[in-house]
């Protein structure tokens, strides 16, 4: 729920913003997860519904909401500097600061933002205190192909590194029957595809419907479009998904990003993941086989406490040997209260920048052969950035030889390269 002082704040505001003809010029910003993009977006399209405008800068900006993280001290220096940003060049504007860095550490953002309001629980209220219609079917930015759509929240993980349990506790699942009405109103305005996000996003359950009965559920409503999975856990991307996948006819991408942190036993341990990392090996060669040109992307956490450098070493090579398409890599980022925080052996921040760089490039070489693998081949791309780029199915964001507008369209890929993959475009259907 809203908390009570940003209701009270959105009451001031919502007062003009209900008289007839009375617009606000606003200002989003969102930092960290899909999960928080998706909370943004959809209060952005609730604004524009009620008629509201975008201002290009937070200086322009009646009303400024930021959407911060706390995954790592980066994350909370960018939003903290934001803050403050706003608040020298535009102190009469209405700031609410919501997401993870307000939950964890609501005094950072008082000392950056004295005037701000902070929302520390979840977002759900926050359109409804504004007095924005349209609940049901907001009204997208034009020209957009793609859209997040949120369907689950919260953590309950153990992982030693990790805040975000601290900050997301509940888990919790939008009804199915609201998913399926959210998904049918975003195809109707032609998104061509949907991108179902959440903190544990395989945890999703709501009743007796769990995840794939989710996906069964979204694969029968009608029109053309596609579903992309965000991240999922190892241990939830199951027999039963690899099937939904490889049995859609491309209605769900085959994309899947794995989260493994690392490949090193030892670290894992300290880590506290659920697994090992031949049981992961063993799991994408499972997908590998059952999905057809499966596309799988995963996350590395470098320069974790105690990190040797043959523990370092060994999640390279194990990584290199998984045969994947690409990376997404952290330094350690010690957040307060997690154990991880407190644990010895602290690499040291010119090694762990060493080590950094040799996932980057390991991540530039993965996302070559990726592109170099697709090269001559067929995709079905969706139109990104004004139609001049496009993301195919297995992830791999594209320069079209032609703007094209929202919806799904085949296309070869001619060649590839370090920048990107120059195609012909043909509309699909």
């Amino acid at each position: 729920m809203v908390e009570a002082g940003l209701a009270a704040l959105l009451r001031v505001i919502c007062e003009p913003v209900r008289r007839e003809g009375f617009t606000v010029k606003y200002f989003l910003r969102t930092f960290g997860c899909r999960v928080n993009q998706a909370e943004t977006e959809e209060l952005r399209a609730l604004l524009i519904s009620a008629g509201h405008t975008p201002a290009k800068v937070p200086a322009e900006a009646e009303l400024c909401v930021v959407n911060t993280c706390t995954v790592t001290r980066d994350a909370d220096r960018e939003a903290l500097k934001l803050l403050r940003r706003v608040t020298r060049e535009n102190p009469a504007a209405q700031l609410v600061v919501t997401g993870c860095l307000a939950a964890r550490a609501p005094e950072s953002v008082r000392a950056a933002a004295p005037s701000a309001t902070i929302v520390k629980g979840g977002k759900e209220g926050l359109a409804q205190a504004l007095g924005l219609p349209g609940l049901e079917s907001p009204t997208l930015a034009p020209d957009r192909a793609r859209a997040l759509l949120k369907i689950q929240d919260g953590c309950d993980g153990s992982c030693s590194y990790c805040v975000v349990p601290q900050v997301r506790p509940e888990l919790h699942s939008l009804p199915p029957e609201i998913v399926l009405d959210k998904a049918r109103a975003l195809v109707v305005q032609g998104v061509a595809e949907i991108v179902l996000c959440g903190i544990r996003l395989g945890r999703y359950r709501h009743g007796a419907v769990g995840f794939s009965g989710l996906l069964e559920r979204l694969l029968l409503l009608p029109g053309n479009f596609r579903l992309r999975l965000s991240s999922l856990e190892m241990t939830e991307a199951d027999d039963h998904l690899a099937a939904l996948i490889a049995d859609s006819g491309g209605k769900i991408c085959p994309h899947l990003h794995l989260p493994l942190q690392s490949g090193s036993d030892a670290t894992l341990r300290r880590m506290n993941r659920p697994y090992r990392a031949a049981q992961f090996a063993r799991c994408a060669e499972a997908l590998c086989r059952r999905v057809p040109d499966l596309a799988l992307f995963t996350d590395i956490i470098t320069g974790f406490p105690s990190e040797s450098e043959a523990e370092f070493r060994e999640s390279l090579e194990f990584v290199r040997s998984l045969g994947l398409c690409g990376l997404h890599v952290f330094r350690f980022s010690p957040r307060p209260g997690t154990p991880a925080a407190t644990m010895p052996g602290a690499v040291a921040p010119t090694l762990a920048r060493e080590r950094l760089e040799s996932w980057q490039a390991l991540d530039r070489e993965l996302r070559l052969g990726h592109q170099k693998r697709a090269a001559g081949r067929r995709r079905v791309v969706a139109p990104l950035r004004n139609g001049v780029r496009g993301l195919t199915e297995d992830f791999l964001e594209v320069r079209l030889e032609r703007p094209l507008p929202p919806g799904l369209w085949e296309v070869n890929l001619r060649d590839a390269s370090n920048t990107a993959i120059i195609c012909d475009s043909r509309l699909n259907g």
